[in-house]
């Protein structure tokens, strides 16, 4: 490289332009910062899942720990290629450090797609043993299955040589690029937007599909929108991009490797946040909000909630069917499966109250059974139908 210098390449720098800026202490504390709270959430996760009732990790808390491990490389790149003048004007900096720098975003550009593969191939996994298989989440796995292998042979392939990549700009004619990196660069990203929309989506015919209220539907979905930070994390990294054909590249890429750092750190967080039973139980005391309570009629009896979706327990009269006044009040179907006795007789919900069975198939109690492993036992479990008549 000799004394050549940037200005040798490039042309000396815009009139007004503070070669003293430096965005890489900024840049470090935003993907450091997140980075430790994915990791903390990974370990919650972990710590929620091998103290709950089934306490052993599944495929999909599998893949998600092992996401780390790129996502902690993807940091030390962002960290290493500040110290050779990533989040500088590329006047303020070298050619040897803008080669070297470029060398690390080379393998950076691979860990990058492998880590959004195994966070995506996580979050289908987790679909898989929440709903089961379908072609939907068969579809989205075939697809990240094949833009992983796609998009890392097409980084492969694109400089010729290789070393081209990082040479560029020290040696213009020492190779070509068989496309233009640029738009290897949005064509990437864009695909990475429409596979998080694709796969943020799957799920919401599924659960809408099933026979719970409306409420319940709102905050399962709610629960799974998670996702959607992702994928706005997605759009914004894509729109930075889009500026990488500004000769300061060091200063524009900057942005480009913080956003490429969040975006994972997102997906492991909103990954591991519906898996967390403790936190989304507490979100669903919020349905309680929105069922009517009523005062019993005496202090034997505490106040009960009329939909027994709720409570997990119904009631029937033990007896023939008549509103009598002998009749005695029985609980059924408790979630736990023991039941409970000594209940006193009320005539009033003798009268108004019976229970009407519901057969549902079995992929839809065993997806019922998922969901509320998933969101804890006060989820709906068994369809009750209420019918009121009064003599």
């Amino acid at each position: 490289m000799g004394n050549l210098a940037v200005e040798d390449v490039l042309g000396p720098p815009p009139a007004g332009m503070d070669l003293s800026e430096n965005r890489a202490p900024r840049d470090n504390a935003v993907v450091i910062s997140l980075c430790v709270i994915a990791l903390i959430t990974v370990i919650i996760r972990y710590a929620v899942r091998l103290t709950g009732p089934t306490p052993r990790p599944e495929l999909d808390d599998w893949l998600i720990a092992a996401a780390i491990i790129p996502l902690i490389a993807l940091l030390a790149a962002a960290v290493v290629v500040g110290k050779w003048g990533m989040g500088k004007h590329i006047w303020a900096t070298s050619l040897d450090k803008i080669v070297e720098g470029k060398k690390v975003l080379f393998a950076w550009l691979f860990v990058y797609i492998f880590e959004l593969f195994i966070i995506k191939a996580s979050i289908l996994m987790f679909y898989r043993r929440i709903f089961g298989m379908n072609w939907m989440i068969w579809t989205c796995l075939v697809l990240s299955v094949a833009w992983l292998l796609g998009s890392m042979i097409a980084l492969l392939v694109c400089p010729e040589p290789i070393p081209y990549f990082w040479k560029e700009m020290i040696d213009p004619t020492g190779g070509r690029y068989r496309y233009k990196f640029l738009n290897y660069y949005i064509g990437n990203a864009a695909g990475n937007v429409a596979s998080d929309v694709l796969i943020l989506l799957v799920p919401f015919p599924i659960v809408w599909k099933l026979k719970m209220r409306i409420t319940q539907k709102i905050m399962v979905s709610s629960v799974l929108l998670l996702g959607v930070f992702v994928c706005a994390a997605s759009i914004v990294r894509l729109h930075y991009i889009t500026y990488l054909n500004s000769p300061d590249l060091t200063w524009v890429m900057s942005d480009v490797y913080v956003w490429s750092d969040i975006e994972p750190s997102l997906g492991i967080i909103c990954a591991s946040l519906p898996a967390m039973q403790p936190l989304v139980r507490s979100v669903m005391k919020m349905e309680h909000l929105f069922c009517f309570r009523r005062q019993a009629q005496n202090d034997k009896l505490p106040s009960v909630c009329h939909n027994s979706i709720i409570s997990g327990r119904g009631y029937q009269k033990q007896g023939s069917n008549s509103s009598s006044t002998g009749s005695e009040l029985m609980p059924v179907d408790n979630v736990d499966g023991k039941g409970d006795s000594g209940f006193q007789q009320y005539d009033d919900d003798v009268r108004l109250t019976t229970v009407v069975t519901h057969i549902e198939s079995e992929q839809s109690r065993k997806q019922k059974s998922k969901l509320e492993e998933l969101l804890g036992p006060g989820f709906i479990r068994v369809q009750h139908d209420v019918e009121i008549s009064i003599d």
